[in-house]
């Protein structure tokens, strides 16, 4: 991949429409890739929906995970279109927002929101109830995890982390198909993956160790330059 690199107003480098750092860009990348191994390889290609697919990290992920997958990007910020489209000339880019858009049914969608947590979840209620319905398997991302060092658990009555997960798949039961399979966090996020089928409990996994480099440098050296990628 290559995507511009900008600054923010504290001079820190970021990409478009990516307002966290790098570390947390590949971290959620493998976190992405963690809960991506409990799908099956299928047959044919899967159809994949980024419903907030900013600079294209994500959808990286996936192709690189699923070679032949067939990806559509939705993003609604110009410089990332003109970015997706060029990364991923094959696929299809879209522009649309999510609260008034739904795409044709596949087999995955993804949607990585600004910001989602339990105590929110209203505000996304729509959303979930509109694209749940839409897919086999149906990944989001949480930032409950980044209150935690906190103490932010006891606003949920809760002292164990995992419990949060069990209790916004009680909650997410009540008013869409799906029910939570996997999860995948680090100290600020989480990916989890919801599918249409009894669960039992929870498979919570670590990161995955996907190989990740920022220019010429592997993720978690300290020199880092201005271009962005997956690499082996």
């Amino acid at each position: 991949m290559n995507v511009p690199e900008t600054f923010n107003t504290n001079g820190r480098p970021r990409t478009p429409r990516q307002v966290v750092p790098w570390r947390d860009v590949a971290e959620t990348c493998r976190t992405l890739d963690a809960v991506c191994s409990m799908i099956p390889a299928q047959r044919p290609p899967l159809r994949i929906v980024d419903g907030i697919a900013r600079s294209g990290f994500w959808g990286a992920v996936f192709r690189e995970r699923w070679p032949t997958c067939r990806l559509v990007l939705n993003e609604e910020d110009a410089g990332c279109r003109d970015i997706l489209q060029s990364n991923f000339p094959r696929d299809t880019v879209l522009s649309h927002d999510i609260h008034e858009w739904a795409p044709a049914p596949c087999d995955l969608i993804l949607l990585d929101f600004d910001h989602f947590t339990l105590r929110i979840l209203d505000q996304w209620r729509g959303v979930l109830e509109r694209y749940a319905p839409l897919c086999r398997y149906f990944i989001i991302a949480d930032g409950a995890c980044f209150g935690w060092k906190f103490g932010n658990l006891k606003h949920y009555g809760l002292t164990d982390e995992n419990e949060y997960f069990r209790l916004l798949d009680r909650t997410m039961s009540a008013f869409i198909d799906k029910r939570i399979t996997a999860v995948s966090q680090f100290c600020n996020a989480s990916t989890i993956l919801l599918e249409s089928k009894t669960v039992h409990d929870i498979t919570f996994l670590p990161p995955s160790m996907l190989p990740l480099r920022r220019g010429t440098k592997a993720y978690g050296e300290k020199k880092t330059v201005a271009s962005w990628g997956l690499g082996i």
